[in-house]
């Protein structure tokens, strides 16, 4: 059975950062900090930090599983 969008975000989630630009590139979800809304609601703990340009201006957020990955 193929894995739905939301299980393939946590499967990334747990391995690395993930930009808004990386939920779209590997799991097709155009609205990460939504997903990741839901995954708080569900108890798992995500980390966050913004993600700045050469000024330190932020430009998007990057979220992080750090425990209750599962789904």
């Amino acid at each position: 059975m193929k894995p739905t969008k939301l299980q393939r975000l946590v499967g990334l989630m747990q391995s690395e950062w993930v930009s808004p630009q990386d939920a779209l590139r590997h799991c097709g979800l155009m609205s990460l900090s939504q997903r990741v809304g839901v995954l708080r609601s569900r108890g798992v703990h995500i980390a966050d930090k913004w993600v700045k340009d050469a000024d330190g201006k932020p430009l998007f957020k990057a979220y992080r599983i750090v425990s209750g990955g599962g789904v």
